[in-house]
């Protein structure tokens, strides 16, 4: 029987549409990029030549050295977005023959496997991806479609303090397959899951995955190519935060509720009208993927460069073995090299290789954090298979995001250092077989990770200036504004149009306030320290967020005390650069909003568990976490901040 999760209140909601290709458009955004890389070019000539203030040297060329490095950023969106490209859409597959060349082997119906994956998540929350699972529709019914749990918690009623995962997959009727290590994580996983079916195309969900029925009707026509190895298609998180109306949070806040007071009831109409329509908290912890897998990773079918994200993808089975296998002779022919340059003989070759043989596994996927990008830019780098891939447009899947900050940038760290660990070890730039269009594709993934480099010198240069007073220009002039503006102006309508129809401004908020999590990921691999795949939990972590947002509040507070010293300064007239002060100034605004958007998510919760909350408080006479299920001990400075 499905257990209730706070999940069950979305379970109607629909996913968006995908952005439909329009070539007028796309033509504009080519001509605006083209403005913008000239105007960018321009803007940082002057700033390098013309605009270094030589009394603030260091400062002035560390701003203008960020600058340049975002400008970077900027082109290689640019060339990400370039065009459309998405694959003619076909008919799901029936027969072998329709996907691979048999070669005089009699032909068969396709064999479709469905790989759910998981290790320590609710095993009732896994039932509700097995049963969506087994509700997937096939046109053809002789097409055996076969469904396996691979759990790789090993709850398989062994230890009795552990749920038992092999009990629910036996009463929904599907396989359940583990192994007894966890080497390799999640790749680990799915290597040994090969091992064990026979699959010709396998889909991999995570265990809160739930595909809707037309899943594989709608993408397994795509390898009616022979060269396409897998099909990524668009993680939907169905449970992100919904929108609040304003009136209703200062309502909440000022605890004003119906009542026969007057001055209450008439408080709240006013309110209710002037702020009712107002929406705030909408995806609160930034979860939306649709400008990723949308705008992103779609237009990269262009260069035949969209990666695997895990979740919600389709594999050819062929083509992740031929990268093992090619992977495995590579090591043969190595070893051999070696002993023939040790002038061994052929019975100690043979010895040692079948020494080898015997030792070395068969990987399939990449064993790596990131094991799903890393072994899309392997398969894209062989030149004998020439592999391809696509990013399909429709949402075929579900997901669940996650709901509170801690797991939230547990997950990004994840992300970030797994592609750092992927750029100091096996730089796609440098990688053999990749076309110029992939290398930028995936370099501009992995340059992403750096940003937090620039990012810190853009939120610290206004604090600079107003405890320094000097200027990292020689002066916000017109010929500032000259070439600015423009280059500004330009850059936000190219932005505009490549993203046609998506709301950015939560990304961007978030591209700049997770700049302490990616810093400390840089500097966790520039360490050396081994990245691990961590589980996103599924449901609410209570730990503490302070560590998370710290940097944002002494930013944030250094920036108001900046500003308060400055406008004194003015106010006495001895401020030497009033028009510095008020350019930092509208700077500063817009750093403090997007830092501002993890504090307000460190702090968040439903209207409901505040209800419960209050109910609580009375009950126990103590104060609680503005984060925490009701009667966890909290902190007092939370509930100030929340408040």
């Amino acid at each position: 029987m499905k257990k209730d999760f706070y999940f069950n209140k979305y379970e109607d909601r629909k996913p968006y549409p995908a952005i439909p290709d329009n070539k007028y458009r796309t033509l504009l955004f080519q001509f605006c990029g083209i403005l913008t890389v000239a105007l960018g070019i321009s803007y940082l000539n002057w700033r390098w030549r013309h605009s270094l203030n030589p009394d603030a040297v260091i400062f002035s060329i560390f701003l203008v050295l960020a600058e340049t490095l975002s400008f970077l950023s900027t082109v290689m969106i640019i060339i990400n977005f370039w065009s459309n490209k998405d694959p003619e859409k076909k008919g799901p597959v029936h027969y072998l023959s329709e996907i691979e060349d048999l070669q005089g082997r009699p032909d068969r119906p396709v064999r479709l496997d469905v790989f759910i994956a998981s290790y320590n998540e609710d095993v009732e929350l896994v039932r509700y991806s097995i049963i969506d699972a087994k509700n997937l529709n096939y046109p053809y019914k002789d097409v055996d479609i076969k469904i396996y749990v691979l759990d790789d918690g090993r709850r398989d009623g062994r230890d009795p303090k552990k749920e038992n995962m092999k009990i629910v997959a036996e009463e929904e009727g599907v396989g359940y397959l583990i192994r007894e290590h966890n080497e390799g994580y999640k790749a680990g996983n799915l290597k040994n899951a090969l091992e064990h079916t026979n699959g010709d195309i396998f889909a991999i969900l995570d265990a809160d995955t739930r595909p809707f029925p037309d899943f594989l009707v709608n993408t397994t026509g795509y390898f009616k190519n022979p060269k396409m190895a897998w099909v990524q298609t668009p993680q939907w998180f169905y449970d992100t935060t919904e929108p609040e109306a304003l009136s209703d949070v200062l309502n909440k806040k000022l605890k004003i509720k119906d009542s026969k007071n007057l001055f209450a009831t008439g408080f709240a109409a006013i309110n209710k009208f002037l702020f009712g329509k107002i929406k705030i908290n909408e995806d609160l912890f930034g979860n939306d993927p649709r400008l990723f897998y949308d705008v992103i990773l779609r237009k990269r079918n262009f260069y035949n460069a969209a990666f695997c994200c895990g979740a919600g993808s389709i594999h050819r089975r062929e083509a992740i073995m031929s990268l093992a296998v090619k992977d495995f002779a590579h090591k043969l022919k190595d070893l051999k090299t070696q002993m023939l340059s040790n002038k061994k003989n052929q019975q100690e070759i043979a010895k040692e290789t079948s020494a080898l043989m015997k030792k070395e596994d068969i990987i399939p996927f990449k064993f790596h954090a990131s094991e799903d990008i890393y072994t899309s830019i392997m398969l894209h780098a062989d030149k004998e298979n020439r592999w391809q891939s696509v990013q399909h447009a429709g949402v075929e899947c579900r997901m669940l995001s996650t709901q509170d900050l801690d797991s939230w940038v547990k997950q990004h760290q994840r992300y970030a250092e797994g592609s750092l660990d992927i750029a100091f070890k096996d730089n796609p730039i440098l990688i053999k077989g990749l076309s110029l269009g992939q290398r930028i594709c995936y370099f501009s993934t992995i340059w992403s990770y750096f940003a937090p480099l620039w990012i810190l010198i853009f939120l610290l240069s206004p604090v600079v200036f107003f405890f320094s007073l000097e200027l990292p220009v020689k002066a916000y002039s017109f010929e500032f504004f000259k070439y600015f503006l423009p280059f500004q102006i330009i850059n936000t309508l190219t932005m505009l149009l490549g993203c046609w129809g998506i709301e950015t401004k939560r990304g961007d908020q978030y591209y700049i306030s997770s700049f302490w999590f990616m810093i400390l990921s840089m500097i966790s691999v520039i360490r050396g320290k081994k990245v691990k795949f961590n589980v996103t939990p599924k449901g609410k972590s209570f730990a503490k967020n302070t560590p998370h947002i710290l940097p944002h509040m002494i930013i944030i507070g250094l920036t108001i005390l900046g500003i308060i010293y400055n406008a004194i300064l003015v106010y006495l007239n001895k401020h030497p650069t009033p028009s510095g002060f008020a350019a930092n100034s509208f700077w500063c605004i817009f750093n403090i909003i997007s830092l501002s958007i993890m504090i307000r998510a460190a702090y968040w919760k439903p209207q409901e568990e505040e209800g419960e909350e209050e109910v609580a408080a009375a009950n126990t006479q103590q104060v609680t976490s503005v984060f925490s299920e009701p009667g966890t001990p909290g902190s007092p400075i939370a509930e100030s901040i929340a408040k």
